[in-house]
């Protein structure tokens, strides 16, 4: 699964890594760094809806446009990838709905005797990556709009299954463009870019516990600590 994750590249450096035409102006006001992203939280999203990259705010964890109340959206902030053309919560979204959710790396916790001990996973470049991601737009009672997102997850790659059996899709440069086009496209062509990111391009290694608690947020978190 993907529970925590991180975001520090600048404005500057995201729309250059991901090709972006346009920033909403919520992104381009409020993004700032965090060192300890979670659920409910806003996340910067990319997603192509007329053709060109757009980077905008999404609330994490999928709220389905047909949910009742919005609390939904904290029980969806992963979607396995072996499901998604099942489960009625993804299925929309999958066919025209997709984006990445933008990070520098991500958390999981390996089990211990000590207890768990939180890992930093993170690209060896140091570059910005896209999670696979679906979204929707749900309307409240009261006519409030939100637009919500949830990260794909699929089997661990060689470096994350010591830690975890499950891990975020980090979609290759050369996959973006497919999974943000806004087409139809054979659900069989969608899933299979969906796969396991090559081990031998991230690294792993452990971090401050202080992570556990979200309103922990600084750059000491991604520090390496001994383990």
């Amino acid at each position: 699964m993907c529970g925590r994750f991180v975001l520090y590249s600048s404005l500057d450096d995201i729309v250059k890594a991901f090709d972006v035409q346009h920033v909403a102006a919520q992104a381009q006001s409020q993004l700032r760094p965090s060192y300890n992203v979670a659920p409910t939280q806003t996340v910067a999203v990319v997603l192509r809806p007329d053709g060109g990259n757009v980077l905008e705010e999404m609330v994490w964890g999928l709220i389905p446009f047909w949910a009742k109340e919005r609390a939904i959206g904290s029980r969806m902030i992963n979607a396995r990838a072996e499901t998604l053309a099942e489960k009625p919560s993804f299925k929309r979204p999958l066919a025209t709905q997709r984006c990445l959710v933008v990070a520098d790396g991500f958390y999981e916790w390996r089990k211990t005797e000590e207890g768990k001990v939180p890992m930093y996973i993170r690209m060896k470049s140091g570059q910005p990556f896209g999670f696979a991601g679906l979204y929707d737009t749900w309307t409240s009672p009261e006519g409030e709009t939100v637009r919500s997102c949830t990260i794909v997850t699929t089997d661990a790659n060689a470096l994350v299954r010591p830690i975890h059996d499950r891990m975020p899709v980090i979609l290759p440069k050369l996959a973006e463009a497919a999974w943000l086009d806004p087409a139809a496209r054979p659900v069989g062509d969608l899933l299979a870019l969906l796969r396991p990111y090559p081990a031998a391009e991230l690294e792993a290694y452990a971090v401050s516990r202080l992570v556990h608690t979200p309103d922990h947020n600084a750059p000491e978190l991604i520090l390496p600590v001994a383990a």
